[in-house]
């Protein structure tokens, strides 16, 4: 089975088995209206998931889909498209916050991050953040434009979210405080606006 083959997360619960070639973590933090998400975390896109913790802190919710697999295949059976990532637990957390990010990784080379997803605003916020911390940023016409409404970052009461991709150089650079910290600041915002509450 290939991420061709996976059209739903029931597809792959069918022929993989949780605990075993995957787990899924879920920190509900109430009283963030932000859910930070890594869909391909684990051995799936390495390293997104500590840099969606890094994000998430103590205060944001936080949903991580991992890859266990010791095989090294864990991308080509454990990828599943954003566009198709309905996961219960994920779609359960994402539909009571107000904004998703999504952390992902892609191979080629690259700025430092490619941004997507529907919240233009946010996206332009996360960009100017990471530019002033020294990150290469790219916020348009690149392949990863994240702006499909089923998309899991647009998948929050907002119906707007980001997606990061991360280059693999960077992800294995493995110094990303001053990444999540600049993130942070930016979802600092959302939570003064939206009075903390989700």
């Amino acid at each position: 089975m290939t991420d061709t083959d996976v059209r739903c997360y029931d597809d792959l619960a069918r022929c993989f088995t949780e605990g075993v070639d995957y787990s899924v973590h879920v920190m509900d933090r109430e009283r963030s209206p932000v859910a930070v998400v890594a869909p391909h975390g684990g051995r799936i896109e390495g390293r997104t998931s500590e840099i969606a913790r890094l994000i998430a802190g103590d205060e944001h919710r936080l949903y991580l889909f991992e890859g266990l697999r010791t095989t090294g295949d864990n991308f080509d059976r454990l990828h599943l498209a954003s566009h198709r990532f309905d996961e219960p637990r994920a779609l359960d957390l994402v539909a009571r916050c107000h904004t998703v990010v999504a952390v992902h990784g892609y191979a080629a080379q690259g700025p430092d991050v490619l941004l997507g997803g529907l919240n233009e605003r946010l996206k332009r916020e996360i960009a100017r953040a990471l530019a002033q911390f020294g990150f290469s940023c790219q916020t348009d016409g690149h392949r990863f434009p994240g702006r499909d409404p089923l998309n899991i970052c647009n998948r929050g009461r907002s119906g707007e979210g980001v997606q990061l991709e991360l280059s693999e150089d960077f992800r294995k650079a493995g110094d990303w405080s001053g990444f999540a910290r600049a993130v942070r600041v930016v979802l600092e915002n959302i939570d003064n606006a939206n009075g903390q509450s989700a």
